[in-house]
C-alpha cells in the first residue's frame, strides 16, 4: 500500500511540474470520455433500446415498385 501512495505522490508532483502537459492530458481524457459517452448514447438509443410499441414483432414494411424504382411506403 505504501508503494501505491508513493507512486501517486510522484505522479501528482510530475503533473504539477508540467502544467502544459497536464492541461493537454486532461483535455484529451475529457474529449475521449465525452465522445465515448455520445457514441454509446446513440448506439443504445438506436440499436439496443426496445421499440416503443406494444407488439414490435408485428411491424412490417410495405415496398412498392414504380417504373422500375423501388420505394418504401404503402401503395396509394
Amino acid at each position: 500500500m505504501t508503494g501505491i501512495m508513493q507512486d501517486l505522490r510522484f505522479a501528482v508532483r510530475q503533473l504539477l511540474k508540467n502544467p502544459g502537459f497536464t492541461v493537454v492530458t486532461v483535455l484529451t481524457l475529457a474529449l475521449g470520455i465525452g465522445a465515448n459517452t455520445a457514441i454509446f448514447s446513440v448506439v443504445e438509443g438506436v440499436l439496443l433500446a426496445p421499440l416503443h410499441y406494444s407488439e414490435p414483432d408485428r411491424l412490417v414494411v410495405v415496398w412498392e415498385t414504380i417504373r422500375g424504382f423501388r420505394a418504401s411506403g404503402a401503395p396509394t
